[in-house]
């Protein structure tokens, strides 16, 4: 182990801030608010910040870093870039063995001593909140200023062994605004922002399981609020752990969100037992698409929920999900977590059958990760649980959840997202569940899984071809069921309508044609019939309503995003 001794200070005081993207969308607040930290340091200039995609070649980026030859180079690591950090970690320390290297984010805190027990071009690694711990490492580095010691979280080796500093948290006055100082990327469709740092709940299985909850002053809320208001269309992801803050504090902000101009939105997690009757009528009258709403619920198992040290009011949980639902305004995302200590299979289909009840936009149906540093990996192996030492962390199996029940409900995720959240077949399953399969979604995936095997779940197909292996499921129920018929038809022809391709059964009962203008083109397109059943229950998911009748289907090939255009025919054209 390689004990770090500095005799000479750099040649040059340039900082390099770095973290690896999974998305273009994405930006970084925490390299943001490392900068904004040091605005007053002799090297704030020199802070440069490196956010490239994890899944590219990463020479350009290479390339820069060593031409640049920063003193101190930080990573900002996640489940989804640890490794591609450490193996850039490795290669730049060969070429740049002068500057430091360090490791902050939530993937390399908890995981600090053994991190730098193993990989040598680490030289340092911050657990915790990094804008101090990482300001006074470049002080040390640059100027010889200040005691390793007395660092915030600081994870470093002195004398052959590793030492970890307390960490000591900042109080949030002290912490600049990367926003009102123009260091945030507002080039990107996502805006990262924070009103709270922490959470108010102790989940086991979480990285926030403890970190106390401290919110930012309202003035700086506010003055962020209206830079923000000043941007064109954007979204802003609130990065609080939980948007609840007591009532007060709650409903203002949300009604100062509500009031923004209406390119803004804002996407906030919730805890759904604590939506109070004001921020109920917020939403209510907020004009649509305002809010974007992530619920994490995870279970519906009381007895799980106390084995996670988590606390929710389910009845309530439920009532509030099914009010947003119902408002049709805001987009609603539910997460439920499968292999929670205590959970059984027969707890977790009933979780999932009873959310899936409620109709919402997205449902995520996830495996548990047992992160490092959370309560609930701490306690894994007494618990009897196995899984996978790298990231993701993923739960193999449990004492109440056995490797194949687990898989199972990996296929079921994988139909969720082909079949309900990518919108494919949302109509046709809110009539098919409650009629065939007594309201449960797991048992009308089973019988999905039986019939076509596993294609479904495993195999990318286009279109066409996932409905065609519905409508082979579906036909002993298609013949006498004329409502699930113009369901299927709807879901199918919103999606894809190429000659050729159309399954054969779809094909047939697309047989009534119009002749319509469009894009001043006289063509012949496919006719739908709506029944008033039909409409309604398509009806529960439009923002406006569906009316009974006649609908035009107009074939869009050649614009991207939209494939097909519904309308629907006057009644005076008769084909």
């Amino acid at each position: 182990m390689p004990n770090l001794e500095i005799t000479t200070r750099p040649e040059t005081s340039a900082i390099a801030l770095v973290t690896l993207h999974a998305g273009y969308s994405h930006s970084s607040l925490a390299l943001q608010s490392i900068a904004a930290f040091c605005r007053d340091e002799p090297f704030y200039d020199e802070i440069h910040l490196f956010e490239p995609l994890v899944n590219v070649n990463h020479q350009r980026l290479i390339e820069s870093l060593v031409a640049l030859a920063p003193a101190v180079i930080g990573f900002s690591t996640y489940l989804w870039n640890i490794q591609a950090s450490l193996r850039l970690t490795r290669l730049l320390k060969q070429l740049l063995p002068e500057s430091l290297f360090v490791f902050g984010g939530p993937e390399a805190g908890p995981r600090g001593a053994e991190l730098l027990g193993r990989v040598d071009a680490i030289d340092f690694i911050v657990d915790g909140e990094g804008e101090a711990a990482f300001r006074d490492l470049v002080r040390w580095r640059l100027y010889g200023e200040g005691d390793l010691s007395d660092t915030s979280g600081l994870i470093w080796r002195k004398g052959g062994t590793i030492v970890i500093n307390p960490i000591r948290m900042l109080p949030v006055e002290e912490i600049p605004s990367p926003i009102t100082l123009g260091l945030t990327d507002f080039t990107k469709p996502l805006v990262y922002w924070e009103t709270s740092r922490g959470c108010p709940y102790r989940c086991t299985f979480c990285t926030s399981a403890t970190d106390r909850l401290r919110a930012f002053p309202v003035e700086r809320v506010e003055a962020e609020l209206q830079i923000l208001e000043g941007l064109e269309t954007k979204t802003v992801k609130l990065l609080d752990r939980s948007f609840h803050l007591g009532k007060k504090r709650t409903v203002e902000l949300l009604q100062r969100f509500a009031h923004t101009p209406e390119s803004l939105r804002f996407h906030l997690e919730l805890n759904p037992d604590r939506i109070s009757l004001e921020a109920m009528e917020v939403f209510r009258q907020a004009v649509p698409g305002k809010f974007q709403f992530e619920i994490g619920l995870q279970t519906l198992s009381e007895s799980v929920l106390d084995a996670i040290d988590r606390q929710m009011d389910i009845p309530k949980a439920l009532a509030n999900i099914r009010e947003l639902v119902e408002l049709k305004k805001h987009p609603v995302h539910l997460d439920l977590i499968i292999g929670l200590p205590g959970e059984d299979a027969a707890q977790c289909s009933d979780s999932l059958n009873r959310v899936f009840r409620l109709h919402p936009g997205h449902l995520q149906l996830g495996t548990l990760k047992l992160l490092p540093g959370t309560p609930l990996q701490m306690q894994a192996g007494p618990l009897g649980y196995r899984w996978d030492r790298e990231p993701p962390y993923e739960v193999l199996l449990h004492p109440t959840l056995t490797f194949q029940e687990l898989s199972r409900f990996k296929l079921y995720a994988e139909l969720l997202e082909r079949l309900w959240n990518s919108d494919y077949l949302i109509h046709t399953l809110m009539w098919l569940v409650p009629r065939y399969f007594d309201d449960e979604i797991v048992a009308c995936f089973n019988a999905l899984l039986t019939t076509t095997g596993e294609r479904l779940a495993r195999e990318n197909m286009q279109p066409d071809r996932l409905f065609s292996l519905i409508a082979d499921f579906l036909q002993p129920m298609l013949a006498g069921d004329p409502l699930l018929r113009e369901l299927l038809l709807w879901d199918y022809s919103r999606f894809s309508l190429v000659n050729g391709k159309t399954p054969t059964w779809i094909a047939e009962h697309l047989h009534e044609c119009g002749k319509f203008v469009v894009q001043g083109s006289r063509r012949k397109l496919p006719i739908l019939s709506l029944s008033s059943e039909a409409a309604e229950i398509i009806s529960r998911r439009a923002l406006e309503p569906i009316a009974a009748g006649r609908y035009a289907v107009w074939p869009r090939q050649h614009k991207k995003g939209k494939p097909v255009e519904i309308f629907e025919v006057p009644k005076k054209i008769h084909g």
